[in-house]
């Protein structure tokens, strides 16, 4: 994280000016200078002659890295007519590096470096851009109005951000408020620093604090870099404070793979034409470039849409998607165990062939299926745990047994303590083809496992001979275990299966980001997509629980954002928000998260998650089961989602609309007129107001005065009265509201806990806790709200041991706006 304190952090190499340039390279939009020390010293936009390299700053063609040490070339020679630059650095390497300029980039291999001396990576650059105005972190793309510079790395072990960290795409959460945000003061001093934030434990993040997900462009003082590099993953590594645990020591196993070959795209166009760009690149360097019916997915409007999740019955499913008006169906996960990935018949009794079945059905009406999958996460019931374990689990470390083990000893002697500090969620390691739990490991030599539990999972306990290997299993988040890189091989490959005989569209990689539980960071998140997409017969949807560089050009949208930490219009709502911020600088599709069509939502409700969806243009999951059936307002819910994402798809909203909609404290209503027309209502919703039974003098009445806003034009009031309680022979009635000490509404109904009154203005209905009207309430005429202040008297007669409290809200509408789409 601390190479994204992005207010102060110095860039990675600050040198004198460099004004001799010894070699000038050129692509179609972009010049590049580079001194004879092997420094880009410019980045010159052709048509303008803006130079966007940092005045100050210079950045090297390539550095070297050898623990903790970075080294920067001292000199260069390029032979232009063999393409081959070599760079000589302090340390007595030289590196010779192909340069191609392919007309809309320049592309670099690395194609030797000797002698290694020691070198663990090398970097690209960093590069040095003047730019600071959309961060591209994971595209690794930094643009303003005008200019775009980008590198893309061309294979999976050229990775985001630099080698001194944990491999992991680096990001976080930094405190930088916005024009118009309040930062209290004692923060003040802290602007630009990283703060912890987890929006699953505290429902949502503060609305100053900004989110980067990824470092393959940061921000700083001199405007922004571009960070990729590769690793020579033959040498083994011990990673100390793995995931920012300072008992956790993670151990990279060495595999066969270098940073000899690592290759990039360097390029600098005109900021409209920046997919164009990436998109040369990836037809030009055969990297992933999926396509969804004949169109690039990173031009498709389909993974920017709304879509449903049923967990039910698919038939459901389908009947819910077609009311919505949408196009893909997620119908959750179909594995008996995650691992092997066998098929559940739980709710497809006929196992694989139900599912391609209810999948080809579905096609017919043209609407998608997909799954969900916890990736690499591997269940303790799943063949690859019980009863016999692979030898392929992946490992925190290993040590080995110090002396004999009987098979049912509770105390077992390891030689060294390192990897056992950390003893995850199950306390697991793997000693042959046993698995053990245990406490903790010993504070003191002879360093012991302690309190061990033998034979777990279903496995055999027995005698271990001294000297046997002892494996820390690593745990994933929901205390199974995972593979390692091996047989993340095989889970990739069998997933591609999954998709290519059930015919599915979508694959929710649930669980798997930019990290590696296996110490090789993105570079295995890498290796384990790269395989899968490679093995589909057709391109599949995808998303997941992160990004990372290589990811972007596969993945067709991510979906960030839940509705199980508060109420509708507060759970992680913030979340969410600064979620477009980075949909938008790293040029993906909006996406406002999952959201659950609860049966107790109203109208209200639903248009609200509406109204954001259009602000941001971003599409969401919506969470429906059978439960819907129930609610009163069943019909006016599905109609709202339709005639929203309708207009949405048509973009009917001007730019002012979409403004107002951005803040999610306005609410609105919209009303179709035609076919492809509608009026747009403001709506004001005051709410808060609770009336409860309290003690007061004999004859006295229980009144509870409110004040709300009407922002617009005097009409009928509306309303929404809730009783709240348990005690279901409590009740409240004699209900009156006074409005602005004047108007008298008497509302003559004895309300239950449970039970709501409903005033539209024109009527008033006594209905159930999920809306179904139960009685029209005859009230005479309906009182009047004027525009601005509305004071409000709730009385009413309480009775019951314990009284319900009244949770009231007043509801109020604007003129109407016309949208209308055109249709050429």
């Amino acid at each position: 994280m601390k190479y994204l304190i992005f207010a102060f952090v110095i860039p990675f190499f600050l040198i004198i000016s460099c004004k001799n340039e010894k070699y000038v390279l050129e692509t179609d939009h972009l010049k590049v200078g580079i001194t004879a020390s092997g420094f880009i010293s410019s980045l010159e936009d052709k048509q303008s002659g803006k130079n966007y390299s940092p005045g100050n700053a210079g950045s090297p063609v390539l550095a070297l890295y050898d623990d903790s040490i970075y080294y920067k070339p001292v000199s260069i020679e390029y032979n232009a007519s063999e393409g081959i630059a070599k760079l000589d650095f302090p340390n007595g390497s030289e590196a010779r590096i192909k340069i191609s300029s392919k007309g809309a980039y320049l592309r670099l291999e690395l194609l030797t470096l000797e002698p290694r001396n020691n070198v663990e990576a090398i970097v690209w650059g960093p590069y040095a851009v003047s730019i600071n105005e959309k961060i591209g972190e994971t595209i690794c793309v930094v643009r303003d109005s005008s200019f775009a510079v980008g590198m893309q790395a061309l294979n999976i072990n050229t990775i985001e951000g630099l080698p001194e960290g944990d491999d992991n795409g680096g990001g976080g959460a930094f405190i930088d408020p916005l024009p118009g945000q309040v930062l209290p003061d004692s923060l003040r001093e802290f602007i630009g620093r990283p703060v912890p934030v987890n929006v699953n434990i505290d429902g949502d993040m503060p609305e100053y604090v900004r989110l980067y997900r990824g470092s393959a462009a940061v921000k700083t003082s001199m405007g922004s870099e571009l960070r990729l590099f590769s690793r020579d993953r033959r040498i083994p590594r011990k990673i100390v404070n793995w995931l920012g645990n300072k008992d956790w020591v993670q151990y990279a196993e060495p595999i066969d793979v270098d940073f000899a070959g690592s290759a990039i795209a360097l390029f600098g166009c005109p900021e409209p034409m920046t997919l164009d760009i990436i998109e040369k690149i990836e037809l030009g360097e055969n990297l992933p470039h999926p396509m969804l019916d004949g169109v690039w997915i990173k031009r498709s409007e389909f993974p920017g849409e709304a879509y449903l999740l049923n967990e039910g019955d698919p038939v459901k499913s389908l009947k819910y998607a077609k009311e919505c008006g949408f196009r893909l169906v997620h119908i959750g996960d179909i594995f008996k165990t995650w691992g092997h990935f066998d098929y559940s018949s739980e709710r497809f009794k006929g196992g694989l062939k139900d599912i391609r079945a209810a999948v080809d059905e579905a096609r017919k009406d043209g609407i998608s299926m997909g799954v969900h999958t916890l990736t690499m996460f591997t269940q303790k019931n799943d063949a690859y745990i019980t009863p016999v374990p692979s030898d392929s689990l992946c490992k925190t470390g290993s040590s080995v047994l110090s002396k004999e083990t009987g098979k049912t000893d509770q105390e077992i002697f390891v030689k060294e303590p390192d990897y056992f500090r950390y003893a995850g969620l199950t306390h697991t390691v793997k000693i042959g083809k046993e698995l053990i739990n245990y406490r903790k490991v010993s504070d003191n030599e002879p360093w012991r496992l302690l309190d061990c539990q033998r034979g777990q999972y279903g496995t055999n306990a027995v005698s271990h001979p001294a000297d046997s290997p002892v494996d820390k299993l690593t745990n994933d988040s929901y205390a199974g275990f995972y593979p390692d890189i091996y047989l993340q091989d095989e889970y990739a490959v069998r997933l591609a299966q999954v998709c290519n005989e059930t015919g599915i569209d979508l694959m929710d990689f649930d669980g798997y980001a930019g990290e590696s539980p296996t110490g090789h960071g993105s570079y295995g998140a890498a290796r384990f997509i790269d395989l899968w997409y490679k093995n589909l017969d057709r391109y599949r949807l995808t998303c997941g629980a992160g990004t990372f560089h290589y990811y972007w050009h596969i993945y067709s949208f991510m979906n960030w954002g839940e509705p199980w930490y508060n109420a509708l219009r507060e759970s992680q709502v913030n979340y969410r928000i600064e979620n477009q911020k980075f949909f938008e600088r790293n040029l993906m599709p909006g996406m406002l998260g999952w959201f659950t069509l609860n049966p107790e939502f109203r109208p209200e409700e639903v248009e609200w998650i509406q109204a954001r969806s259009a602000a941001f243009n971003a599409g969401y999951l919506l969470r429906v089961d059978e439960k819907i059936e129930k609610n009163g307002y069943r019909n006016q819910l599905f109609e709202a989602v339709r005639e929203w994402q309708k207009a949405r798809r048509l973009k009917v909203f001007t730019n002012d609309q979409r403004e107002r909609m951005k803040n999610p404290k306005n609410e609105f209503h919209l009303q179709a007129t035609g076919d492809n027309s509608w009026n747009l209502f403001p709506v004001k919703l005051s709410r808060g107001f609770v009336h409860k039974n309290r003690a007061v003098q004999t004859g006295e009445p229980v009144v509870t005065k409110f004040t709300a806003e009407n922002p617009f034009q005097e009409q009928a009031i509306q309303f929404y009265l809730t009783a709240q309680g348990t005690d279901k022979n409590s009740s409240a009635s004699s209900i009156e509201l006074k409005i602005n000490d004047y108007q008298v509404f008497a509302i003559d109904v004895e309300v239950k806990p449970g039970q709501r009154i409903v005033c539209d203005g024109s009527e008033v209905w006594l209905c159930d806790f999920t809306w179904n009207k139960m009685r029209r309430i005859n009230t005479g005429n309906i009182p009047v709200i004027e525009h601005g202040t509305v004071r409000i008297e709730l009385s009413c007669r309480f009775s019951g041991a314990e009284a319900p409290v009244l949770d009231l809200e007043i509801k109020s509408v604007g003129p109407g706006e016309k949208v209308m789409a055109v249709i050429n």
